[in-house]
């Protein structure tokens, strides 16, 4: 496994964890007194989520990119 794998599998990791966080407030009732740890967390996997796709879909990938094209 090279880190190009690890950062992939961490990316989608992180993003299935933000989805199934969010989709479980819709089904899932939580008591009063973890609403402000579920905030907490809910925002940094969110967080999380915009850097990967910011990462992936930004232009530091796509630098990197064109640098290793222009290597060849």
């Amino acid at each position: 496994m090279n880190s190009e794998n690890t950062r992939t599998y961490l990316a989608y990791m992180v993003i299935a964890m933000s989805f199934l966080c969010v989709l479980g407030l819709f089904f899932i009732e939580y008591p009063d007194k973890n609403r402000d740890l579920l905030n907490v967390s809910l925002g940094t996997l969110l967080g999380l989520s915009s850097a990967v796709i910011a990462f992936y879909f930004g232009s530091t990938n796509k630098q990197k990119k064109e640098a290793e094209d222009s290597n060849q």
